[in-house]
């Protein structure tokens, strides 16, 4: 999970979920620019979702919520 929030407000939201998983603090906004999360597509519609794989590489971009399509990829990625 990547944010431009501060790291307070992200250690108090994921302290409130219960979130084990690393948070990336995009301070500088290079993430940001690194995945084009501006334009990504063409509704420029929000929420989107993104699954970035180990090496880096987007493994999925969308910005409507296919939970199941999702959850095969995550699982193709950690078999």
């Amino acid at each position: 999970m990547a944010s431009a929030d501060s790291h307070s407000t992200l250690r108090d939201y994921a302290e409130a979920l219960g979130l084990t998983f690393p948070i990336l603090v995009d301070t500088d906004g290079s993430v940001h620019r690194e995945y084009a999360m501006v334009s990504a597509f063409s509704t420029a519609a929000y929420p989107q979702d993104w699954i970035v794989g180990p090496d880096g590489r987007i493994a999925y971009a969308n910005n409507a919520f296919e939970p199941d399509e999702m959850r095969l990829i995550l699982d193709l990625m950690l078999d």
